[in-house]
């Protein structure tokens, strides 16, 4: 089987919806769920395979993207197992090094505890866990915002909203795995296509969504040795389905391909939720899903039937929907096998190879909140002049064009309201050099001098010059270092996005069948 691991940084807020309701208080997943991972490759691959192909590497489930949880350099962090408890009135976290940890000591394993029915415990939920015992729980923040009436730049009235997201600057880790059946080839194709700067999660085209993927060296947990029983340790979400089809809460030995083995419900500890995920590429919602919460804890009893079905359940996963990183889970844990939680040596901060840093949260002070907005509407503000200075030289080009090849206004000309609604997409799936990129350079360029509708003749504006393709003019006006070059670095791809967005929106919206 093919693994890599991948490394996401923050780069800006990212918000990640739990759940689709649109009333109420917004609350942000506490990790990047692996759909925003496939998301973005098939955004990138899909339109290049055929119909076969994109099913066998975005649907079938041989290729899996997981979701992705806190990174601190040398541990990935896993979901909090629900069998986790502690007394009541005691410490079970302390302070070590700027860190937080779990006190093994005082964390009982209800797996190996059925307790002692004279004292009252409470079940660890939320979070992350490390092999050093460290505890993490991601940064976010609410932020209110408000719609704003295009026609008079004020606010519109009851558009009051919030987005609670992920705080720029943390880390986190995911995996991406194929079957072995994936071609070698493919799988670096898909790698490649994650490898550099993404927009993630909602509101992509506003401030939100900016990360940074890497590729980085990390093997994924191993299955334990099992004392009889067996343990699975859900990592994500588990959607199950019965046998008519419908999604169900309850798991049974045969979801996990263990036909001979009964489950403990003594010793199961499982949490459920519903959602309905939201589908960019068809813009609108998925049927909703009833899963089984990352952290729950399942105890079979008996002997596999098939001596295989541990492993190959422990590198595939279980359910529904694993393509998108549902399913993963943690085949007899050593973390869940004694009665206490026995860690790692914590590594000391001499070591480390990369410290964690704080996460920077906003300031607090109205002034500083005034400055920073201001400047944000600044850049915004010779974004939207430059829009519309781009937009009348396309038209006048468009119309020089037509005079200078005899073409009337009644026909069709030029590249059509697809082509340009194309560009727009790219721009939202991509910032900085890599639109331009996209769209001017390479055999896959969007916009090529022999492409259709942009093989177009513009007359030069002297007279002993020859005329340029379409393609070639916009090359030149539309060059990344032009369009930015009034724009402060730290927003610099943001505008550019933005700027070849709006543009193409605007031009698509002109255009009446292929003329503009």
């Amino acid at each position: 089987m093919k693994r890599q691991a991948l490394c996401i940084e923050l780069l800006e807020d990212c918000v990640f919806s739990a759940s689709a309701a649109t009333e109420g208080g917004h609350a942000s997943l506490d990790r990047i769920p692996g759909a925003a991972l496939l998301g973005t490759a098939a955004g990138r691959r899909y339109d290049a395979l055929d119909r076969r192909d994109a099913y066998t590497l975005f649907h079938s489930g041989k290729l899996r993207f997981s979701d992705a949880t806190p990174w601190d350099g040398h541990a990935p962090g896993w979901p909090t197992p629900l069998c986790w408890h502690y007394e009541k009135q005691t410490d079970h976290k302390e302070k070590d090094q700027g860190a937080t940890r779990l006190i093994a000591g005082n964390i009982i394993n209800r797996l190996h505890d059925s307790g002692d029915e004279k004292r009252q415990f409470k079940q660890l939920r939320g979070g992350y866990i490390h092999a050093d015992g460290r505890h993490t729980e991601p940064d976010h923040e609410l932020r209110l915002k408000t719609a704003i009436n295009p026609e008079t730049g004020r606010a519109e009235e009851a558009q009051l909203f919030g987005y609670d997201a992920l705080l720029r600057g943390q880390r986190f880790i995911a995996f991406v795995e194929a079957d072995d059946d994936i071609d070698q080839t493919r799988f670096d194709d898909i790698l490649d296509a994650l490898n550099s700067e993404q927009l993630l999660g909602r509101s992509r085209s506003a401030e939100y969504g900016r990360c940074r993927v890497t590729p980085i060296d990390h093997a994924p947990p191993t299955p334990g040795e099992s004392d009889g029983d067996i343990t699975l340790w859900l990592l994500a979400d588990l959607a199950l389905a019965d046998t008519f089809g419908q999604p169900k809460a309850e798991p049974a030995p045969e979801d996990f391909g263990l036909q001979g083995c009964e489950i403990d419900w003594s010793r199961t500890f499982l949490r459920t939720r519903r959602y309905s995920p939201w589908n960019a590429a068809r813009q609108g919602y998925d049927s909703e899903r009833l899963v089984v919460q990352a952290g729950g804890v399942i105890t079979l009893t008996g002997t596999p039937n098939d001596p295989d079905a541990l492993q190959r359940l422990h590198d595939h996963g279980a359910g529904l929907h694993r393509e998108a990183g549902l399913g993963r889970l943690w085949v007899n844990p050593p973390l869940l096998a004694t009665e206490r939680p026995q860690f790692d040596k914590p590594v000391s901060s001499a070591s480390e190879s990369a410290p964690e840093k704080e996460v920077e949260k906003p300031v607090n002070d109205p002034l500083i909140q005034w400055l920073e907005s201001r400047a944000d509407i600044d850049w915004r503000e010779t974004v939207e002049t430059l829009v519309r200075q781009h937009l009348d030289m396309y038209k006048k080009a468009i119309d020089a064009s037509r005079r200078f090849n005899g073409v009337t206004e009644d026909l069709a000309y030029g590249p059509s309201r697809a082509q340009w609604a194309e560009v727009g997409n790219i721009a939202r799936n991509q910032t900085g050099k890599a639109i331009f990129d996209s769209l001017f350079s390479g055999d896959k360029a969007r916009i090529k001098p022999k492409g259709e509708g942009w093989d177009i003749e513009i007359p030069a504006e002297k007279m002993d010059h020859a005329p340029q393709k379409l393609a070639d003019w916009l090359k030149k006006i539309l060059a990344f270092e032009i369009i930015t070059s009034e724009i402060p670095d730290t927003h610099k791809n943001r505008a550019y996005a933005l700027f070849i967005r709006s543009l193409a929106d605007r031009i698509a919206d002109a255009i009446e069948t292929r003329g503009a």
